[in-house]
């Protein structure tokens, strides 16, 4: 005969056992359903976000053979999309822009691909954004109607068989611009993984749950009233501010793992108001590190006959990776320049205060060229190789009436001519200080010939880069047209600040990003 505590055991470990499968069968099935919802909605969102910033990362680096940079912002692409297996950039006339399948060490070389297959193309070339199907192999166009609800149309926008979110898709084409569109090719690795993991955890769950059963039926209420009673002294103690006091619980049950969680509760409060020492440490250290950067702008900008200068800097983060300086060399010759350190905070603004000591050191150079090559090579030497700075290196004549500049892999300054009233850009030259020894090939010493209004603005990156929202950023079009609209205004000081306060009222109060960085020149 049978004693009540084996029918005890054998009853809960049954029952647990059914429970168990049960749940992790629904589980499993939900889970399953409600991960391939979210990787299509993701994914469809993902692409509406990321098609048009992926069309102008290209229009600005790629198509001007600058693949490291494009390369970079594809590879920060493909991690906030963890299911995004391949990316394809095509024009609507069927060329292949872009494959991050093909092109994920160097930019593709060689005569032009094109879509061979008729369906895909008449994707890339719809206004509507379109999926394909990896089960039924069938083409469904996405589009809102007036309401904003969504409807699922052929290439001719009659209405189709709906597409069901559980349904699985191998791409995604997207609208990027009005000549391009986006291709994101979707992995479900994560879900067959999620499945997985939770067979796994429900096999695990229901052996733990078996285990417990058994435990329950052989232990007694002392066994259980012992350890709670030193649990409840224990956490007197802990109330008195003692946080290396530990509970010893040597049962194998639930109360065990309360005892468990409570010592990890102490050992985490200590470590938490170690922490929070360290974090107000930190704290006043990059306060004091941001003294000690601002004190390295130039605190009075030189006069210098026939030309008014200003500038400005609004750094992302207490540390910015973003300078600029004013080097009077004589009565008659002035050396400014404005660079742009990779990222921001403590990384670039220690790579900031190497190069502004560096030029400082080798200022009384003449060559422009000469001065930015000295600087790369020992930044190149003492830098890590992933951290580099763009630079636009300018030196002033007064008595030649002459402004000279080096650029090196910097923004191309924007020149506003007041006798046409109009805007041109500075050429396009140069390599980012720092990434190879020896970037003499790259510079080029230019000219630029100012008439009396002339205005000439550099600026960093964080101000075409400055963006208003999740899709929409402040843009090249858009600073031409500001400097062309206030370049009228009486001073650079004055022009400084209303391109400061045009850039900062499209940004509203989206999270700035990046350092916003300008020098503006008039010709008196």
């Amino acid at each position: 005969m049978k004693s009540i505590k084996t029918k005890l055991v054998l009853a809960i470990s049954g029952l647990i056992i059914v429970l168990f499968s049960l749940m992790t069968y629904i589980f499993i099935n939900e889970n399953k359903q409600e991960l391939a919802r979210d990787i299509f909605v993701n994914s469809r969102n993902f692409a509406e976000l990321t098609a048009g910033s992926i069309a102008n990362d290209y229009n600005v680096y790629l198509a001007e053979n600058s693949f490291v940079y494009f390369n970079r912002e594809i590879r920060a692409v493909f991690e906030q999309m963890p299911d995004l297996a391949n990316i394809q950039l095509i024009k609507y006339g069927g060329e292949v822009l872009y494959d991050s399948k093909t092109e994920n060490d160097k930019q593709y070389e060689g005569s032009p691909r094109m879509v061979q297959d008729k369906v895909f193309l008449e994707q890339t070339q719809s206004r509507n954004s379109s999926i394909f199907t990896l089960d039924t192999k069938r083409v469904v166009y996405l589009r809102l109607d007036d309401t904003g609800q969504l409807q699922y149309v052929d290439v001719n926008e009659k209405p189709v068989v709906a597409f069901n979110p559980d349904e699985k898709i191998e791409y995604l084409v997207q609208p990027a611009t009005n000549e391009t569109a986006a291709v994101y090719s979707i992995s479900y690795q994560s879900l067959y993984d999620s499945v997985n993991q939770t067979m796994m955890r429900g096999v695990l769950l229901a052996i733990f749950g078996i285990g417990v059963g058994i435990l329950m039926a052989f232990l007694y209420a002392g066994s259980i009233t012992k350890p709670l009673k030193k649990l409840t002294e224990g956490a007197g103690i802990l109330a008195k501010g003692d946080f290396k006091h530990r509970v010893v619980v040597k049962t194998k049950d639930e109360i065990a793992v309360l005892a468990a969680a409570f010592n990890k509760m102490a050992m985490d409060l200590e470590t938490s108001t170690k922490a929070l020492v360290y974090k107000e440490r930190v704290a006043k250290e990059l306060e004091l590190a941001a003294k000690i950067q601002k004190e390295l702008l130039p605190k009075v900008i030189p006069k210098m006959p026939g030309l008014d200068i200003s500038a400005g800097l609004l750094p992302a983060e207490e540390i910015g990776g973003d300078s600029y300086d004013f080097i009077k060399i004589d009565d008659q010759n002035l050396l400014m320049y404005l660079g742009d350190v990779t990222g921001h905070g403590v990384p670039s603004g220690i790579v900031v205060s190497v190069a502004n000591a560096l030029i400082y050191n080798y200022s009384n150079e003449a060559d422009l060229k000469l001065l930015l090559l000295n600087v790369n090579r020992i930044l190149n030497e003492k830098t890590t190789s992933n951290m580099f700075m763009t630079m636009v290196m300018m030196k002033w004549n007064s008595a030649l009436n002459q402004l000279k500049y080096v650029s090196a892999g910097h923004e191309q300054m924007i020149h506003f001519h007041a006798r046409e009233k109009k805007v041109t850009l500075t050429p396009a030259g140069g390599i980012a200080l720092g990434m190879l020894p020896d970037i003499a090939k790259t510079l080029k010493e230019d000219e630029v010939k100012m008439e009396s209004g002339d205005v000439l603005v550099a600026y960093s990156d964080g101000i075409p880069e400055c963006w208003k929202n999740e899709n929409e950023m402040y843009g090249m079009g858009r600073l031409k047209r500001a400097v062309s609209d206030y370049s009228d205004l009486p001073s650079a000081f004055a022009i400084r600040n209303a391109l400061l306060a045009d850039v900062k009222e499209y940004a509203g109060k989206y999270k700035q990003l990046d350092d916003i960085t300008l020098i503006v020149l008039k010709k008196s």
